[in-house]
């Protein structure tokens, strides 16, 4: 019997998919080891987030569903998932060694490893960074109180601000998740082909770069500015430091563009050192991808959880045995064939609850006759930050709108405003920046009604009442989680259990014995 191959996953959080080099896109960006991957495999140039937002996309890549399967649409209210059909559950049980270091699938209570048997989370977004997360009790065993910790430079998590980080950069979470990363393949258990999860804070904020890599950037003029469409309406103001409606120019668009590309350039540089280590492992596949993009200023936008190209378009790379170099896929993909793929390459069975598919196909040959025409992506919205007066306009301002979905093949984008009802079309090929709306275009008509009769047939059934099989219905409001996740927080409530991101009513449950489930 041949031996099973083994993963490296590299995922990062919030990096757009114009924002690796071989994308070749935008001025300035630079990711060398992470174009190799691309040039010694596969670059799916299609992938998109079904729902550009941290937890419901990662959700999704632990249990290969989609967020209308598994019940949530945004970042807060989650509770204890008793999840035990998961990636790393099914390949721990298929023989494999698994390990997560890092960034983590964000999901609650955020010390349960949900399969991963070598568990050591260092995550920014965790609840537990003043009390057991590893990465900042790293910090604060082996750097001076004075130093102000991992924010003490003033950058912070979904905060514009950018500067160099203050510390040497062992202490960056980009450099610490490489060095746990390497320490697991220079120590793990060699009887056992593994799967390890390489999990990257950045390019998300804290904009906080090494300095050298803040100062790559901060200085050149010859940097992509915002897209900016004749449909968008620019905010009264850009409200305070965490607002997500922005006229991001100036001072506030020099430093930002420089913490977030000199992010991507510093995680570049972690990336080579992992690539090493997995050349001495030649029958291992090695994925570089990231769970939703950064408008960055686009259509006056920032941060994620909106339906375009900036938010939802993402990187996907995959190099490994049995994969020719140098491929460009144009099929549209999701993370929710992450899991599928994996467990086919590694001859595992696909579980029922899957809602991916296997990309084995398309990477061995290439094509897949019978693989989706298109994919489907949604968003709440929230307007975190925002000025407090509305521009005033006679148009139809679409950045208040409650949510949105949206159908893409990669070449057109079909979006849905839920509140208005107002649509979009937009020619990828021509127009990737998303200027010009053919939805009103008497020449696209036959294709805007091809598109909204998909987007009829993909929401009919849904609980919000968004279709009713035969037209799409505006005005429905969007769910945070679904009715079932909603009676499960419930439950977990009287329980006795926190729900993530919500202050605690009672102390919380003993967890001992579901943190004991897949260990």
């Amino acid at each position: 019997m041949s031996q099973k191959p083994n993963f490296i996953v590299i995922h990062t959080d919030q990096q757009r998919y114009d924002c690796v080099g071989v994308s070749g896109r935008r001025t300035g960006i630079y990711t060398p080891y992470i174009d190799s991957i691309a040039y010694q495999g596969a670059q799916f140039t299609s992938c998109y987030a079904s729902c550009p937002l941290c937890i419901p996309q990662r959700l999704s890549l632990l249990t290969g569903q989609t967020p209308a399967h598994h019940g949530l649409f945004t970042n807060t209210g989650i509770p204890y998932l008793p999840l035990e059909t998961t990636l790393p559950a099914e390949m721990r049980r298929g023989g494999y060694e698994t390990a997560l270091v890092g960034r983590t699938m964000h999901t609650y209570p955020f010390n349960f490893s949900y399969g991963f048997e070598y568990y050591l989370p260092g995550d920014p977004s965790s609840e537990f960074k003043d009390s057991s997360d590893p990465f900042f009790t790293f910090i604060r065993e082996n750097t001076s109180r004075e130093a102000g910790g991992y924010y003490g430079g003033g950058p912070h998590n979904n905060s514009r601000a950018a500067g160099p980080f203050h510390l040497p950069d062992e202490f960056h979470q980009t450099k610490w998740a490489t060095n746990r990363a390497i320490d697991f393949l220079d120590s793990r258990d060699s009887s056992r082909p593994f799967m390890l999860f390489v999990g990257y804070y950045a390019p998300h904020s804290p904009h906080n770069p090494p300095a050298e890599y803040f100062n790559r950037y901060y200085s050149r003029e010859d940097l992509d500015d915002p897209y900016i469409a004749p449909y968008d309406i620019p905010p009264v103001s850009s409200g305070n430091i965490m607002s997500r409606y922005i006229d991001l120019k100036g001072e506030n668009l020099r430093a930002a563009r420089a913490g977030y590309y000199g992010n991507i350039a510093f995680l570049d540089s972690q990336v080579g050192r992992i690539l090493e280590r997995a050349m001495r492992h030649p029958n291992t596949y090695v994925i570089f991808t990231s769970d939703h993009g950064d408008l960055m200023g686009d259509h006056y936008m920032y941060q994620k959880a909106r339906p375009y190209e900036g938010a939802a378009h993402i990187p996907f790379m995959i190099m490994g045995p049995g994969i020719r170099d140098s491929q460009q896929i144009d099929s549209p993909i999701i993370w929710e064939d992450i899991m599928p793929t994996i467990l086919d390459l590694a001859g595992l069975p696909i579980p029922s609850s899957v809602d991916g598919r296997s990309m084995k196909k398309l990477l061995t040959e290439g094509s897949d006759s019978s693989w989706r025409t298109y994919m489907h992506g949604e968003s709440v919205h929230n307007f975190m930050g925002c000025a407090k007066t509305r521009p005033v306009s006679s148009r139809i301002n679409l950045f208040y709108e409650d949510g949105t979905h949206y159908l893409t093949d990669g070449k057109t984008k079909y979006i849905w405003h839920v509140t208005t009802g107002t649509e979009q079309l937009f020619d990828l090929t021509k127009d990737w920046k998303e200027l010009h709306d053919l939805s009103k275009d008497l020449s696209y008509i036959q294709e805007l009604n091809l598109w909204r009769s998909r987007m009829v047939q993909e929401l009919a059934g849904r609980e919000e009442g968004f279709s009713n099989g035969e037209t799409l219905i505006p005005g429905q409001r969007p769910r945070n989680i679904s009715t079932a996740m909603e009676a499960l927080k419930e439950q977990r409530i009287q329980e006795g259990f926190r729900i993530a991101y919500s202050r605690p009513k009672r102390p919380e449950a003993d967890v001992s014995a579901a943190l004991r489930l897949l260990q």
